[in-house]
């Protein structure tokens, strides 16, 4: 009789974690970019970056751009671009033509 109340719990913390499971595999639960730039930012300037398709907790497109470090800096800048922007559109279409892999994160010097 003990092996059926333990088989339970078990089955129970099984349907538990995959539950989990799917909830933080759909990312945060909000959208990266709370504000995004209007303006372009010269390629010069830009590293990477990456694109990030609508969501279920974020329902907007959203590009963040790794900027390169400035004076031997090894501190990271990320910004985000708005897609609405020509750049942001061409950023895009960048992507969606040369990011046969599918990664997250795409080197500008394969755009231009």
């Amino acid at each position: 009789m003990a092996f059926l109340p333990r088989s339970l719990l078990l089955l129970l913390l099984a349907v538990v974690c995959i539950q989990l499971s799917g909830v933080l595999a759909d990312g945060p639960d909000r959208c990266w970019c709370l504000n995004s730039l209007k303006k372009r930012v010269a390629r010069e300037e830009i590293e990477e970056f990456s694109i990030f398709p609508r969501r279920s907790k974020c329902d907007k497109v959203e590009i963040i751009l790794t900027l390169k470090p400035v004076n031997s800096s090894t501190e990271v800048v990320q910004r985000c671009l708005s897609p609405e922007t020509r750049q942001g559109i061409n950023l895009q279409a960048c992507w969606n033509k040369k990011n046969t892999n599918n990664t997250f994160t795409f080197k500008i010097s394969n755009c231009f």
